[in-house]
């Protein structure tokens, strides 16, 4: 009975809270986080609070803003809604590279494995664009730049239980790899699991939708540890692509159906937690005289999120990869399988800013061992990560693999003469910088 008055007693301290946001600004949402967990709020009704005193601060500013336009420097039109980021990876490694007949050769290095320097603009509140150049390092040892990402992104309105919609259009995300390195953060390690064995990799030329189900899991930073793909009941990218990636001509008139789907069960209570499924259709990019081989993908990952542990386990099962390699001798794709596990774990001692990780990945070339068998790896990376601030890290690894005797180097279909690999194993140092 005392409930109604419970909630016009909060809306007053939210608008109190308001007056006061450039001290306060992250009162409201502590404190209508603490009542959800209590019960003593709904999400739904919690959610409406927070938007309604969103609403209110937004009012107040914009009068702020008519009382003092003229009284200050505005930006040129052109620079209005523009940001620029940049993203490194620097890289020292030292260890062996694996040759056949079970030889290996030492090296050790330094590199820039990944520099990307991303320009956005918001045009108006439903039409956005980006380009991200990404410098590498090619076969010669020079550092060269290309497009990763070059597209123009529309913002429909909500639809149903259908919101925070983003429609990419051009050189765009890809369903897969952006969601689950928003889970593993540790990209500048290297590859995830279903890029590192060669199926695909994380951005095509096409045509994309995604967005949430059920609005946003209220709180989200708090309580997963990073708001992105935030969806209250789980989030869903499906797209039409060339299917060759970014970095390589499409050579057939085929398009790749894409489709990601994820579920959050329990997003009040357990909001961390989510199962998701990736399926890919379409043909590989290389021709045969048998035709263009089949380029099919299953992948499914049960994660789980929250600000002090990350823990998934993935499956996925491919007939062929995108670039059409992985065939036999007739031209055919073949079938192939891995899985993959992963953990994150902050080591609560002192400044709580030293991470603890660990991955494990196995990989089948050939299932049916139709060209080699025992064509599998296994591969193991270990390490200590350290966030300076933000997202700027440096972390310290050890990655080795294991190949079975028809396996070949990662990324290439298995090898016919079964000479085993010799050993595939390094330490690294790794810096992140990014802002």
């Amino acid at each position: 009975m005392k409930r109604p008055s419970f909630i016009v007693s909060v809306i007053a301290l939210l608008v109190l809270c308001s007056n006061h946001a450039a001290v306060h600004a992250e009162e409201p949402d502590f404190l209508l986080g603490r009542l959800v967990e209590r019960g003593i709020l709904t999400a739904d009704e919690a959610d409406a609070l927070r938007r309604e005193q969103q609403q209110t601060e937004w009012q107040r500013q914009e009068q702020l803003n008519q009382q003092v336009k003229g009284n200050v420097f505005e930006l040129p039109k052109p620079l209005k809604g523009l940001t620029v980021g940049m993203l490194g990876y620097l890289d020292f490694s030292a260890g062996d590279l694996p040759e056949f007949n079970d030889q290996d050769e030492s090296f050790n290095a330094f590199r820039v494995t990944r520099g990307y320097l991303t320009v956005k603009k918001e045009i108006t509140s439903q039409l956005h664009a980006r380009v991200t150049l990404d410098a590498h390092q090619d076969g010669t040892g020079d550092y060269k730049a290309r497009l990763k990402y070059y597209y123009a992104e529309w913002r429909p309105h909500d639809f149903a239980f259908l919101t925070d919609m983003k429609s990419e259009i051009g050189m765009g995300h890809m369903p897969w790899l952006d969601f689950e390195e928003h889970v593993n953060p540790y990209r500048c390690q290297g590859t995830m699991a279903v890029e590192r064995a060669g199926v695909f990799n994380s951005s095509d030329l096409g045509v994309s939708l995604r967005g949430n189900f059920f609005g946003k899991v209220f709180d989200a930073k708090d309580r997963l540890g990073n708001d992105h793909y935030d969806g209250r009941w789980g989030t869903w990218h499906v797209g039409l692509y060339n299917g060759s990636g970014y970095h390589a001509v499409e050579e057939n008139c085929n398009k790749a159906i894409e489709g990601r789907f994820t579920v959050r069960p329990l997003p009040d209570f357990l909001p961390g937690l989510q199962l998701s499924y990736l399926g890919i259709h379409g043909d590989g990019n290389m021709d045969y005289p048998s035709g263009w081989p089949d380029y099919d993908v299953n992948m499914t990952m049960l994660s789980y999120q929250q600000p002090w542990l990350v823990l998934t386990a993935q499956y996925f099962a491919t007939k062929g990869n995108a670039k059409g390699t992985w065939v036999d001798a007739a031209g055919n794709a073949l079938d192939t399988a891995g899985y993959s596990f992963f953990t994150n774990l902050r080591i609560p001692i002192g400044a709580r800013k030293l991470w603890w990780f660990a991955r494990y990945d196995h990989f089948d070339q050939d299932v049916d061992a139709r060209i080699a068998s025992n064509a599998y790896y296994d591969m193991w990376i270990t390490g200590l990560a350290y966030y300076l601030t933000g997202e700027n890290l440096i972390m310290v690894v050890y990655e080795g693999t294991d190949y079975g005797a028809g396996a070949n180097k990662k990324g290439h279909a298995p090898n016919p003469a079964e000479t085993r690999l010799g050993n595939d194993q390094k330490v690294q140092v790794v810096m992140q910088v990014k802002f």
